[in-house]
């Protein structure tokens, strides 16, 4: 498939994709070479859509911030420690994706 604004062969490349907050990594799309625009193939926006899909039931959570030891605390509840193979004592990294978005990742 070819870029129409460039006339160039578009490269398959994975990427992060991001949609309501929702981050995919590795995902496959097709790149132009010359300004970086991605796309999805049809096949490509399914798998995508398939993904989100098998995260959907267990997505968002509301928690309110509270206080321990006198610092901002939220409670993560077990079946989210659970199914991200976390453990009590475990470091972890906490950063912002956005103004909107805090990511908990397991540290390496």
């Amino acid at each position: 498939m070819k870029c129409p604004e460039h006339n160039v062969k578009y490269e398959t490349v994975k990427t992060t994709y991001d949609q309501f907050g929702v981050i995919l990594k590795d995902v496959q799309c097709l790149r132009c070479p010359i300004d970086g625009e991605e796309l999805f193939t049809l096949e490509q926006a399914e798998a995508i859509r398939k993904r989100i899909a098998v995260l959907s039931p267990r997505l968002k959570l509301t928690r309110k911030i509270t206080r321990a030891a006198g610092k901002p605390s939220i409670y993560l509840p077990p079946e989210i420690v659970k199914e991200a193979d976390l453990k009590i004592g475990q470091e972890v990294a906490v950063y912002l994706a956005d103004k909107k978005r805090i990511v908990i990742e397991a540290a390496k």
